[in-house]
């Protein structure tokens, strides 16, 4: 079968990561991935794939947002204090998430914290589409057109600014796919993505690998259900 480029999703919940090999990445891979059904937050980096999505199920990564602004600062930041500005107000967002996180802030607090955050990022992106440098002006428009999808995080439990939770899976991935050279056939696609599924839910969960996959083939061999890899509550 002849070589094809494909794209590898993924999905970080907080009990469970699903990977998804896919030739598409656009919409076509998301969908496979989420389902048609889907109704929950995703969290994002800006890639237009992702404007599938309305703004009240999308956050978008802040991470992603501040390695941005820095290449416009490299670029402009001796003609411009915009880009440092923006800077300033991103510092200020995590300064409020860790303070919230170590339980000095409650989610409340947080939504408070934040409230200044909003105003001065809202004038400065209005300000930044006015530029004469359009790589400033395009950006601020951008964000301003996904504005509803910049704070979802702090009002929704389990949402955080950064999708470094999907970056961290991706690792062990992109290892796998430098020694493997990957596949070239589509079950070997799906074995693949379901073991790194596999993989990544057991450490998730404390489970053994190696117990978990023994006891799967057990069960398989025996004709029993497969043994879940989600703990049910009682």
């Amino acid at each position: 079968m002849p070589a094809k480029r494909g794209w590898l999703w993924t999905a970080v919940a907080e009990t469970a990561t699903c990977f998804r090999l896919h030739l598409s990445r656009r919409q076509e891979g998301l969908k496979a991935l989420l389902g048609a059904t889907y109704r929950g937050l995703v969290m994002s980096d800006r890639l237009a794939t992702y404007d599938l999505l309305p703004d009240r199920q999308r956050q978008v990564c802040w991470a992603h947002l501040v390695r941005n602004v820095r290449a416009l600062d490299e670029r402009y930041g001796a003609e411009t204090g915009w880009a440092r500005a923006v800077l300033a107000q991103s510092d200020t967002l995590f300064f409020a998430w860790h303070l919230y996180r170590g339980g000095w802030l409650d989610r409340v607090g947080l939504q408070q914290a934040l409230l200044p955050v909003r105003y001065g990022l809202r004038d400065l992106l209005e300000t930044g589409t006015t530029s004469p440098h359009t790589q400033i002006a395009g950006f601020s428009r951008k964000l301003l057109r996904r504005w509803g999808s910049l704070f979802a995080f702090c009002g929704s439990e389990g949402i955080e600014p950064t999708n470094n939770a999907a970056e961290r899976a991706l690792r062990h991935a992109v290892l796998w796919r430098k020694g493997s050279f990957g596949s070239r056939s589509d079950d070997g696609c799906r074995f693949v993505e379901r073991l790194l599924s596999v993989r990544a839910t057991c450490s998730q969960q404390g489970l053994s690998l190696f117990a978990f996959l023994t006891e799967a083939v057990r069960a398989a061999w025996a004709g029993e259900p497969t043994p879940s890899l989600i703990a049910l509550s009682p």
